[in-house]
């Protein structure tokens, strides 16, 4: 039992010890997020984000669900250790630059409107109805 125990908790430790990992989890902290916003917010390629929240998932700190075509993903620990760990992580990083950043981004990012590879703000919505393309 005591060999489980260990890789378990090692799991967990290499899961959050990854800066991407750690801004998505503060990001879904934030609010529950498909791939398509996460991947708009961090300027990152879809698989890439879609592997971290693989490893996050499978580690026992998110859970997602089916909501039309997207997958949403959501804060969820599977246990008291991951809540504490996620306590202690994030508590640590709420006021760091970056993650500051990402929650003013996330507050104008809207899911119905980011399609493809195109990427579009809800503030450029109302004034000029472009489509901004990332890269």
């Amino acid at each position: 039992m005591g060999k489980i125990m260990l890789r378990s908790t090692v799991r967990k430790l290499k899961a959050i010890s990854d800066p991407t990992r750690i801004k998505l989890l503060y990001m879904l902290t934030q609010k529950q997020l498909c791939v398509c916003e996460l991947t708009f917010a961090l300027g990152l390629a879809q698989p890439t984000v879609s592997r971290h929240l693989k490893q996050l998932e499978e580690s026992g700190f998110v859970g997602s669900r089916r909501e039309g075509s997207w997958t949403i993903y959501f804060i969820e620990p599977e246990d008291e250790i991951n809540g504490r760990l996620l306590e202690l992580v994030l508590d640590r990083i709420k006021e760091d630059r970056d993650c500051r950043a990402l929650r003013k981004k996330l507050k104008n990012i809207d899911r119905c409107a980011i399609s493809g590879q195109g990427k579009y703000l809800k503030d450029n919505a109302a004034s000029s109805r472009t489509i901004q393309t990332g890269g």
